[in-house]
């Protein structure tokens, strides 16, 4: 008599502790970047971001220690999100000055419209008033130097002066965010298209024509 043989599944395998660490993290930081975002940075207690995450609070306070830390975690995690859009659109953007541009600002504009972002932007709005040294470094680093730096990055070979580049800088940034402002206070979500075709056309001749 000729028995099949029967495959026993495979035991699923176990999570190492750092995994699982990990995985508490990320379940943590993006529970409280959603809380941020949809119900307000005043709404995002501990109880609430225990509640979105489904972890005890007895959990988070060991990965993170309290909830400045988690905060903290979520400024970090807004610039890792920049970091790794403005990595991938350097490594495809073009040559000339126009496609440099034309490549910064739609990431940037993408960036602006991360719930990370909006997320930090309320945390920079609070901290005026409570200074937060570990907080407020990061904003700084995050709004000043790394933006700095990847400026530098995609136009660093063309030769253009620092200070025109700072205000070319500075004007993209500031029109990014008000018509992202913009979008938050609409009902329709305009897209915004024609503008940012215009910030490109002006950010452009900015950069390449002597004034």
């Amino acid at each position: 008599m000729i028995t099949s043989e029967t495959s026993k599944p495979q035991a699923a395998t176990r999570r190492t502790q750092e995994e699982r660490s990990a995985a508490t993290r990320e379940k943590v930081i993006q529970a409280t970047i959603d809380c941020i975002v949809e119900e307000g940075l005043h709404n995002t207690t501990a109880a609430r971001i225990t509640a979105r995450s489904g972890i005890t609070w007895g959990a988070i306070a060991h990965q993170f220690g309290d909830k400045d830390s988690v905060l903290f975690a979520v400024v970090e995690r807004n610039g890792e999100i920049y970091r790794k859009l403005i990595d991938a659109t350097l490594a495809e953007a073009g040559d000339t000055p126009e496609e440099r541009i034309a490549a910064l600002i739609d990431v940037t504009w993408k960036y602006i419209n991360e719930p990370s972002s909006f997320a930090f932007n309320e945390l920079v709005i609070q901290n005026r008033a409570r200074n937060n040294p570990m907080i407020m470094g990061q904003q700084e680093d995050m709004s000043f130097r790394q933006m700095q730096s990847t400026w530098d990055k995609f136009f660093g070979e063309f030769d253009i002066a620092q200070a025109r580049l700072e205000t070319v800088r500075n004007l993209t940034l500031a029109t990014l965010q008000g018509l992202s402002l913009m979008r938050l206070i609409s009902h329709r979500r305009p897209s915004f298209k024609n503008e940012i075709t215009a910030l490109k056309e002006c950010a452009l001749q900015m950069l390449t024509v002597e004034p």
